[in-house]
C-alpha cells in the first residue's frame, strides 16, 4: 500500500499549520462539529505528535 502525499504544509518549529486543510473541505459548513471524525485532521495530528521537538534539546 503506497502513502498519499501529503499536501499541506507545517511550520514544525512552532508547531502550526501554514494553511488550514479545512479551508477547501467539503464538509466545511458543518465545522467544527465534523473536527471530532475528520481523518485530515487525525492525519496532522499523528504527524505533528511525531515529530521530535528540539527546542529544549542541550
Amino acid at each position: 500500500m503506497t502513502k498519499k502525499p501529503f499536501k499541506f504544509k507545517y511550520d514544525f518549529e512552532i508547531g502550526y499549520l501554514v494553511k488550514s486543510p479545512c479551508k477547501k473541505c467539503i464538509y466545511q459548513k458543518r465545522f467544527p462539529k465534523c473536527s471530532d471524525q475528520c481523518e485530515m485532521l487525525d492525519k496532522i495530528h499523528t504527524i505533528l505528535t511525531e515529530s521530535v521537538s528540539c527546542t529544549r534539546r542541550k
